[in-house]
């Protein structure tokens, strides 16, 4: 069975370490989806505002603001409040401790991990049968 598509999906890649911004482009890209990247806070909720992305992945530690800030004037925003993010840090974090995160994806990565997140945040749930009946 292959994996339901996410392709023309738009995500927004928030990391100011160029090699790893680089490699979660690779990545997504590879998913069929279209990828904006942001070195910093400012350029991620001015992007986020302007291209409105499908789903957003937030490096905590950014030079101009932390991840939890613009986290905050993301959910803010009732445009972009909506917009699914996943934490990618090297931080010891857990999603139930940051309201708005979808999910929390520790550095270093596994490639197969961030692919389950990203169609777990941009695809709806599958119905089963079961709830196809009520």
């Amino acid at each position: 069975m292959t994996p339901a598509s996410i392709d023309s999906q738009t995500i927004l890649v928030v990391e100011d370490d160029p090699t790893i911004s680089e490699i979660l482009r690779i990545l997504l890209e590879d998913s069929g989806c279209r990828i904006l990247t942001a070195m910093d806070g400012a350029e991620a909720i001015s992007l986020a505002r302007r291209e409105r992305p499908d789903l957003i992945t937030l490096d905590m530690r950014l030079p101009d603001m932390d991840g939890v800030e613009v986290l905050g004037k993301l959910r803010a925003d009732h445009t972009l409040a909506v917009i699914p993010v996943i934490v990618v840090s090297a931080r010891d974090l857990k999603a139930s401790d940051h309201p708005g995160v979808f999910a929390v994806l520790p550095k270093p990565f596994d490639a197969v991990e961030l692919d389950h997140l990203v169609r777990r945040a941009l695809l709806p749930p599958i119905r089963s049968f079961e709830d196809a009946d009520r």
